[in-house]
Formats: structure tokens, C-alpha cells, sequence
């Protein structure tokens, strides 16, 4: 934020850290940072969830998603990324792709990012595929109960058992619902 602030930038996404991320969002997607209010919130989202994610796996300790504790922290930072990711039309795979962006930026300074490399680009499109494939169940039993839905109000139990049972978030089952 020091860096930003004496640069006379008005966010930290302008600054030199984001730079070869953001410029790696643009070519995956063909989409520009400001093009929208909309498109700058996903790629603010992806840029600082993907840097908060390599460093947590490269780290010397490595955290890796899971369900308990920080694997849980972790898990939830790369499915929201992703879920922003389908917001700019970023393609499956893309993760690693953007967290390289952030080895190749660090690797002098956090030597272990560079030591765990293969394995933080392994983590991220390990637990991508996962979540791509929670959406494709979930968007199927999303489907399926559509059709015995009476009215115009989705069922909180339902959009409840949507997450707890397939792993489907509250925030795509709101947006289908709307």
C-alpha cells in the first residue's frame, strides 16, 4: 500500500507486483483490467486469491487445500478465484499459468517458491479440475430440483443441501436463481 500511495496509484493492483499477473489475465481472456466495474472486480479477485494461494503452497511448511484448517482457508481462496475466472472467460488450467507470473516475480527474494514450483502448479490445477467438476454435479442437481420448485422463491434447504452435499456455492446458486 506504501508502494501504491508514493506512486500516486489509486489501487495496488496498478503497482509492479500485479503487473505480469494481470497482463497474463488479458492474454488468457482477451478481456482488459478497467474494461468494467464487473471485469476489474474479477481480476482483482483472481490477482490477489492466485499470489495468497502460491505463497501458501510454496511456502517451506506448504499448505494444500483441504477441508480442516488452513488447507480449508486455501481451498476456499482457489474456488473463488476460479469462480471469478468464469466471469472473464478464463480458461480451465489458467491458475497455474497466473501463479507462474508471481514465481518468476519472487523466486529471488522466496527462494522457495522456486524450490516448490512444480508443486504449487500441480496444487492449483489439481483442486481446479475438482471444483470444475463440483460445478458440472452441481449445476446438474441444481437442474434437477428446478423442476419441483414451485413459485419464484429458491428454497434456502435446498440451495443449503446444494452446498453441503455437492460442494456448490451459495453464490452461483444465488445468481442461477435470479
Amino acid at each position: 500500500r506504501v508502494l501504491c500511495i508514493s506512486n500516486g496509484y489509486k489501487t495496488v493492483y496498478e503497482t509492479d507486483p500485479f503487473q505480469g499477473a494481470k497482463a497474463k489475465i488479458e492474454e488468457l481472456t482477451g478481456k482488459k483490467y478497467d474494461e468494467s466495474e464487473e471485469i476489474t472486480k474479477a481480476f482483482r479477485i483472481i490477482l490477489d486469491h492466485v499470489r495468497t494461494s502460491t505463497f501458501l503452497i510454496g511456502d517451506r511448511r506448504g499448505v494444500v487445500p483441504s477441508n480442516v484448517d488452513q488447507g480449508y482457508v486455501l481451498r476456499r481462496l482457489i474456488r473463488r478465484a476460479v469462480r471469478f475466472g468464469r466471469t472473464l472467460e478464463l480458461p480451465e488450467g489458467s491458475l497455474a499459468k497466473i501463479a507462474k507470473c508471481y514465481v518468476e516475480k519472487y523466486a529471488d527474494v522466496y527462494t522457495e517458491l522456486k524450490e516448490n514450483e512444480q508443486k504449487i502448479y500441480d496444487e492449483l490445477d489439481k483442486e481446479e479440475a475438482k471444483f470444475s467438476k463440483t460445478l458440472v454435479d452441481g449445476l446438474k442437481e441444481f437442474n434437477k430440483v428446478l423442476n419441483f420448485i414451485k413459485g419464484d422463491i429458491f428454497p434456502g434447504k435446498t440451495a443449503f443441501r446444494l452446498y453441503d452435499t455437492f460442494g456448490f456455492p451459495i453464490e452461483i446458486t444465488e445468481e442461477l436463481a435470479k
